[in-house]
């Protein structure tokens, strides 16, 4: 009896143990009624049976949730490789679009330089005419080749230079008229302020870069003119003839 009596204590602590952790049971009252332990045995089954339930239902909700992960995993894989795919062919089509930028803008230089050889180069070739240096001008309209644009510069300001080269020399011509066209030498005041003068025109800084460097650009008749000007200074100025034949290079209609 008293190893009966043990055992049946051991029990009812055992069933007070597991009903502390059932918020609805936390206590069992010591019995020895062998039928309310039963009760208790099978409350406590019940309530294993119950908690049981509630992780089945847990253990589905959890892997019906891991099922939409892969589902989104599934997802986001795919369309992060149909983004690299759109990627791959968006930087195709940026590389055709450089490679049709660069054979338009051979194209367009050679159309530039076409247009200035057929329309505008002639005018420069030529003393200046206003009407032809406004129809010229019209043929840079839409150009887009930079070695070609420098040229328009140079002739919208064909005219002033030109006006300005010739007020120089008619002005000169009254000094080394008054000097009887005598021989200047490179010493001599009259040339040296006409060497000076000449210097100081706006077209000769033009015609200076020109010679130091064959890509800037210039007006090749103007050029002439300058070359016929330095012609003169090396001969001393001796001959208004020769000066008169300089001067009449600038006079236009215009």
């Amino acid at each position: 009896m008293k190893h009966l009596y043990l055992i049946i204590l051991a029990v009812m602590a055992l069933s007070a143990a597991t009903a502390m952790a059932d918020d609805n049971r936390t206590y069992v009252s010591p019995t020895t009624n062998v039928t309310d332990l039963e009760d208790d045995i099978r409350y406590q089954e019940d309530l294993m049976a119950e908690k049981q339930d509630s992780i089945d239902e847990l253990n589905a909700q959890i892997q019906a949730l891991k099922q939409r992960l892969d589902s989104i995993n599934a997802l986001e894989k795919d369309v992060k490789g149909q983004i690299s795919a759109l990627e791959k062919m968006r930087k195709v089509l940026e590389n055709d679009i450089k490679v049709a930028d660069k054979t338009r803008r051979n194209v367009h230089e050679t159309r530039d330089y076409l247009v200035f050889d057929q329309e505008i180069q002639d005018v420069l070739l030529n003393p200046y005419n206003k009407l032809d240096v406004e129809n010229a001008l019209r043929s840079f309209e839409g150009m887009e080749t930079k070695e070609v644009l420098k040229k328009r510069e140079l002739l919208e300001n064909y005219g002033r230079y030109t006006i300005d080269m010739r007020k120089f020399l008619e002005k000169q011509r009254s000094v080394f008229a008054n000097l009887r066209w005598a021989t200047q030498g490179a010493d001599s005041d009259a040339y040296k302020k006409f060497d000076k003068g000449l210097k100081s025109l706006s077209y000769y800084k033009v015609y200076e870069k020109g010679m130091k460097n064959q890509k800037n650009a210039t007006i090749p008749y103007l050029d002439k003119v300058i070359n016929a000007i330095l012609q003169l200074e090396r001969r001393g100025f001796n001959s208004a003839q020769d000066y008169d034949k300089v001067l009449d290079m600038l006079y236009t209609n215009d």
